[in-house]
């Protein structure tokens, strides 16, 4: 065995802090001696084999107390930067030290699961030296005929994300709208994960109401009491693993949002990462509610841990990675005075009667007068459309110049390992990887896709957020021919059951997203995206 003193090494410091890295993450980097020796031998210089393995053995006069591995940053910096040039060489070795300047870089993922007609999607977001950031968007899928199957799905992918995830806490969790497959996933997911942060749609008694009407809640129901009180459900239900509430108000006719925050200069290899704020919220208490509005009030707002975003506000997470909710809410204006002088009894009656046949017969009169005010002359029931009025949207990226440097995309498939899929093109080196979640909401009309544009226009969120789910599962009522020329998306994710009732994705929506790298994420197949950026 070859043991050599420092002054028979022909390395400068940083290069053997380097080499040792590169020793350290060979396999992520798949990296062997051969090609350690070809970084650092030049003409002028060779690195023989017996000098890496020296270093290697901590034989070569260069102990890692003084001359520690280079992290893997450093590494995949170096590696980017070097061109075979002794010029370059030097220049990328310094940088990549501890006095460089090179940048670190942060890691995200997303993942749609399979769960036929439906939608949940989960993701993560990390910076070195701060724990993981984890969040779910929805967790639902239409019950339909397959009803045991579909659940069973949800349920089973839950589980997954469990065992994948290692813990049993999610930061975020949004609930975009209220329907019953939609609550009793998120309910299931309750029963599995503590929560930090449950985001949903703020609406007032009178929304609630036309909600439960429209969604055809049973008296009894977890879905009417829901939508009786939401905050004061969700917290009874979770028994204390709901940490903090937060309610979106109405976007605004046309408001827009925030402007991103300014991130603070990326710390250098070796700073300290504790400067970041973990989680930054501007909120506020939220107003009572008039106990003889539509539903009535929901008691769970006089919580402290039920807050209200700021219109337009956003969730900073270590000031790199943000959250930008949409609510375009539109149902207010369609509870007029003479529906609520004609509902308010009613109302008042199959929230507060004491016997259930009382409240059923209230609810028999509401559903009449509610059809006689709201569904189409001759139609069998409330189109689509008005069940589907409310959804809260979801940007989740990245803040300042960033670029993506690398992505890897898997498909992961019920009842087999997953498969290798394909990376999107126009997403490496840009920073188009952001995510754009939209749930089943509505950009059909011209105001509707104006006021989106107009809102998530600031800080050009609206490009960025290229990972792309087309709204209600690909359906052409949700949808205006040529919208998908208007945001381009890197990735198009139709979340659907093609072989069910409704054959979504539309055609229609599928060829104007035909140039967008349309996914489809159904029962048996889903998409996972992972990557990394760093700031410019």
């Amino acid at each position: 065995m070859t043991i050599m003193s420092r002054d028979q090494v022909p390395l400068e410091d940083e290069e053997i802090c380097l080499v040792k890295g590169l020793l350290k993450h060979r396999k992520l980097l798949k990296m062997n001696q051969q090609r350690i020796i070809a970084y650092f031998s030049f003409p002028h210089r060779t690195v023989h084999h017996n000098v890496i393995s020296a270093i290697a053995r901590n034989a070569a006069g260069a102990s890692d107390a003084d001359y520690p591995p280079a992290d893997l940053a450093a590494c995949r910096y170096f590696l980017d930067a070097w061109n075979g040039d002794w010029g370059e060489h030097r220049w990328a070795t310094i940088m990549s030290g501890p006095h460089g300047v090179q940048r670190e870089e942060l890691d995200f993922g997303y993942q749609f699961h399979p769960v036929g007609q439906g939608l949940f999607c989960s993701g993560h977001f990390s910076r070195p030296g701060l724990p993981a950031f984890r969040w779910v968007y929805d967790c639902g899928t239409d019950m339909g005929s397959r009803i045991t199957a579909r659940s069973q799905h949800v349920r089973d992918e839950i589980a997954q994300l469990r065992r994948d995830v290692e813990t049993d806490r999610l930061d975020l969790v949004t609930l975009s709208h209220f329907d019953e497959d939609h609550l009793s996933g998120m309910l299931d997911l309750l029963a599995t994960f503590r929560v930090g942060i449950l985001l949903l749609p703020h609406l007032t008694p009178w929304e609630r109401l036309i909600v439960a009407l429209s969604e055809e809640a049973a008296v009894g129901s977890d879905l009417l009491a829901f939508l009786t009180a939401p905050t004061a459900f969700l917290l009874a239900r979770a028994e204390g693993r709901i940490e903090k509430i937060l309610l979106v108000p109405p976007s605004g006719d046309g408001g827009a949002a925030l402007p991103p925050a300014i991130p603070p200069d990326a710390p250098v290899r070796g700073e300290e990462p504790g400067v970041f704020l973990p989680v930054v919220i501007k909120d506020h208490a939220p107003d009572g509610e008039n106990q003889d509005d539509g539903v009535a009030a929901d008691e769970g707002l006089s919580d402290s841990r039920v807050r209200v975003l700021h219109r337009g506000g956003y969730i900073l997470v270590a000031q790199a990675w943000e959250f930008v909710p949409y609510n375009d809410s539109r149902l207010e204006a369609l509870a007029s005075t003479a529906f609520k002088d004609a509902a308010r009894p009613l109302a008042r009656q199959l929230t507060r009667a004491a016997k259930e046949a009382d409240r059923e017969m209230a609810l028999e009169r509401l559903t009449e007068l509610y059809d006689t005010t709201f569904k189409s002359r001759g139609a069998k029931k409330i189109s689509a459309r008005r069940r589907n009025e409310i959804s809260l949207f979801l940007y989740a990226g990245p803040i300042g110049q960033v670029e993506l440097r690398r992505a890897a995309v898997t498909i992961p498939r019920h009842r087999m390992g997953p498969s290798v899929g394909e990376v999107p093109r126009f997403c490496i080196h840009t920073d188009r990887f952001g995510q754009m979640l939209t749930g089943d909401g509505f950009l059909h009309t011209q105001k509707q896709i104006n006021d989106f544009e107009r809102f998530y226009h600031v800080g050009d969120r609206m490009m960025r957020g290229a990972i792309f789910q087309v709204m209600h599962h690909g359906s052409k009522a949700n949808w205006k021919a040529g919208f998908a020329g208007l945001v381009e998306p890197v990735a198009s994710l139709f979340c659907s059951d093609p072989l069910a009732k409704y054959r979504h994705p539309s055609a229609s929506v599928l060829a104007d997203f035909g140039d967008y790298h349309p996914v489809q994420v159904d029962g048996e197949h889903g998409w996972q995206l992972i990557g990394s950026y760093r700031f410019l």
